[in-house]
């Protein structure tokens, strides 16, 4: 059954994933008690576990959690060995053992992350490749339980019938928008570490609990140290009839920047009556799930050119909703658009593509200029064999199809006709993504180029399931600005 919000097992389920975060951490060193509270840590959360329902959402918690029951066998493993016992080999036997006989429901749906831990932990020949296993965690990607299909309604839960109070009362709670800087938040939103933005909420409240003064909208994170870089928005009782739009603005400040290969800040804001003691179910209804992109472009550039960072945090973000390839080939996509977002940037910036610029001077340019990347490299090669055809260019078996377009300005979606081939080159190398670089130098009689126009992502077909192209459209042709205004 589908259940209301129910902030009990939303609860519970955030606060034993914390517990479980910080026991992994310690579990591997030579703490006492550490892995007893492992222990402890891993049968709480698979009591929460057992309590839900069967869906998507639902299986990704169960397999967190097999996978911590997994890590602590292989803790016992290493602290069995530390302490000189007999027989340590039998925990490392034991996980591997349990790997092979897991419930084939729990891989039904793609997890890339899951898949990664079974195949480090079955691959697994020493203790020193504990550490890494154990880093999985830190990036493992789960919802906040709010709602959630349960075998049965929580005990903690709240239900109108214990008071008498008619299902047809119960207070809503509407998240109506979020705006930062006076711009709507999308999907990802991207903020400058240690700058201050503005972010206001608009709510509409139905039935206000006859008792309740006050509506404190509180921000929800698995980190509590970030809980206090939003605001906390509190809302007295207006006057006036029912339905109450509420809108306050409030200062939002991403205090620590992460990583490129980070995911973004995830925030999630819950909503409490104060000073009601009967105020029946809180239904809360809308979009009130915030993505915070917080990587310092500033202090770790990703193509040199901030504006081309943004577009390219953006593709990052959405190749990981879409869950078809793994995290390593993410990184390795992002590498080679960093230099391609280089080359984009300076080609508009410089005029670096005369008009009608030949396909092979595109590609020796490109492979210079790709190759002296310092992250990039000796890994990029050109003519590798895939396919039964001949590949331009190959960075750690990520095809780079290079084609030109001079008879006159085009967006990526245009290319369609060189997606297969794309494509095709791909799969021979073991991948689900592709990236496709166009040169378009046909004549110009007006500017153009616009990075979030020209760089884009394409599922396409291949057979049963799909591979990703990436197209980046590189302008040049551009005559001398002056020239627009004869």
């Amino acid at each position: 059954m589908k259940n209301e919000p129910s902030f009990e097992i939303f609860h519970q389920a955030l606060t034993s994933r914390i517990v479980v975060l910080n026991s992994i951490k310690t579990a591997l060193q030579p703490v006492s008690g550490s892995i007893e509270i492992l222990q402890n840590a891993c049968l709480e959360l698979g009591e929460i576990v057992d309590e839900l329902g069967n869906g998507e959402v639902e299986n990704r918690y169960r397999r967190f959690q097999f996978s911590v029951s997994i890590f602590l066998l292989l803790a016992q493993w290493k602290q069995s060995i530390r302490n000189a016992d007999s027989d340590s080999q039998r925990f490392l036997s034991s996980a591997k053992l349990k790997l092979s006989e897991l419930d084939e429901s729990l891989m039904a749906e793609e997890d890339a992350l899951f898949k990664g831990f079974i195949d480090k932990v079955n691959a697994i020949c020493n203790i020193n490749e504990l550490e890494s296993i154990a880093d999985l965690f830190f990036r493992w990607d789960l919802p906040l339980l709010l709602y959630s299909r349960m075998k049965k309604p929580p005990i903690a839960s709240y239900s109108p019938r214990d008071t008498g109070i008619d299902q047809r009362d119960k207070t809503s709670v509407a998240f109506v928008k979020f705006d930062i800087d006076g711009q709507p938040a999308k999907n990802f939103n991207y903020l400058k570490p240690g700058t201050s933005y503005d972010l206001t909420l608009e709510v509409r409240v139905s039935n206000w609990p006859i008792d309740a003064t006050n509506l404190l909208l509180t921000p929800v994170t698995v980190d509590a140290r970030e809980r206090e870089w939003l605001p906390t928005f509190n809302f007295k009782k207006p006057d006036g009839e029912e339905p109450f739009i509420l809108r306050d603005t409030g200062r939002a400040v991403l205090e620590v920047a992460h990583s490129f290969g980070s995911r973004p800040y995830e925030f999630l804001y819950a909503a409490e009556f104060t000073d009601s003691k009967h105020n029946g179910k809180v239904e809360i209804i809308g979009h009130r799930r915030l993505l915070l992109e917080g990587t310092d472009i500033d202090s770790n550039p990703i193509s040199g050119f901030s504006h081309v960072d943004k577009r390219l945090i953006q593709i990052r973000n959405q190749l990981r909703t879409l869950h078809v390839i793994n995290e390593d080939d993410v990184a390795t996509v992002m590498t080679v658009l960093g230099g391609l977002g280089n080359i984009y940037a300076q080609a508009l910036k410089v005029g670096m593509f005369q008009e009608k610029t030949s396909e092979k001077d595109f590609q020796d340019l490109t492979f210079k200029l790709l190759s002296n990347r310092s992250d990039i490299g000796e890994k990029l090669h050109s003519h590798v064999e895939a396919a039964g055809g001949i590949t331009d260019l190959t960075f750690c078996d990520i095809p780079i199809e290079l084609k030109v377009e001079h008879r006159k300005p085009m967006l990526p979606g245009d290319f369609t006709k060189y997606f297969d081939q794309t494509a095709s080159y791909a799969i021979a190398l073991g991948k689900r993504v592709g990236i496709l670089a166009v040169l378009e130098s046909s004549p110009k009689t007006a500017p153009l180029g616009c990075v979030e126009e020209d760089i884009a992502v394409f599922s396409h077909p291949s057979g049963t399931s799909s591979t990703l192209v990436i197209v980046v459209v590189i302008r040049g042709g551009f005559p001398k600005p002056s020239s627009y205004s004869r």
